[in-house]
């Protein structure tokens, strides 16, 4: 089992590798967490008996239940909005303490609900304990980034902007991770000046947060988080609904490892500023 474990972190590692490979400090953290993922796999836990895929730390079995129960219709969420299969089956990791969660889920955060990476969904014990009423949601979400990694290479996975990752993620699952900002709110805060970066490419140096241009004021780090989500979501809904063959074709050019510039050229026959100056000009109305 050990040696195993050592072969896949060798096998898996050069997208952390590639992190670290930038040369700074900031990028040493994400490393030491992307590491850590892989050495605490959800993979070397106990499997359900009824689906193999579904792994589970001790004193989580009945977690893992739910989640069986649940992952048939969110992965055929999934494969409808994103239109594709995925590429293999997902392994998925429920989690009975913080501590051997924050292991495993590639950002050392004990504090987020679920993370998908390395073809694997890892939930937190929160989404059982505290957040239960998420768990449709978040696990469909997570899903979402494991299907699109399974068609881009790892760099190009991390070049996607991190606005268009997680907007995708909010609405291929139908709101899992913007729950507590209403559309509404979030429509305001953009009416008065504070929204989200739209950046055409991702970084190294930055994995997961989805930035501001202007933040609003006055509002706590996790607010102002799922603000981040919600406006994301909005906007990648928007370009959904305003015109659904553009967004399929820019969808499968990215599926078929694209750079997310040329995806959005392919797709709209403009670029992705102008994209998001018309829909920020419907939001003022």
């Amino acid at each position: 089992m050990m040696r195993g474990r050592i072969v896949k972190v060798v096998v898996i590692l050069p997208l952390a590798l590639a992190a670290l490979a930038v040369g700074t400090a900031a990028a040493m953290p994400a490393t030491r967490h992307l590491a850590s993922s892989l050495w605490n796999a959800p993979d070397y836990l106990p499997a359900l008996t009824a689906n193999g895929q579904i792994h589970f730390e001790p004193g989580a079995e009945e977690y893992a239940r739910e989640v069986l129960t649940l992952l048939p219709a969110a992965l055929n969420k999934i494969e409808i909005a994103q239109g594709r299969r995925f590429v293999r089956p997902v392994t998925i990791g429920v989690y009975a303490t913080r501590e051997k969660y924050a292991a495993a889920n590639a950002s050392g955060d004990p504090g987020a609900v679920g993370v998908g990476a390395f073809g694997r969904v890892v939930l937190s014990p929160t989404l059982y304990e505290l957040q239960n009423e998420r768990l449709p949601g978040i696990l469909a979400h997570e899903l979402s980034h494991v299907h699109l990694q399974g068609y881009v290479s790892a760099y190009r996975w991390v070049r996607l902007p991190n606005w268009f990752k997680e907007g995708l993620a909010v609405m291929a699952s139908e709101g899992g991770g913007d729950e507590y900002v209403s559309q509404r709110e979030a429509q305001r805060a953009i009416q008065r000046g504070y929204h989200i970066d739209i950046e055409d490419a991702g970084s190294f140096l930055n994995l997961t947060e989805i930035r501001f241009e202007r933040a609003p004021p006055g509002i706590t780090p996790s607010h102002r988080t799922v603000m981040a989500y919600r406006q994301a979501h909005m906007f990648v809904q928007f370009l959904h609904d305003s015109d659904r063959q553009a967004f399929d074709r820019m969808v499968n050019a990215i599926f078929d490892n694209q750079p997310f510039v040329e995806a959005v050229g392919a797709g709209y026959r403009t670029d992705i500023q102008s994209l998001w100056e018309t829909f920020a000009a419907a939001e003022q109305k």
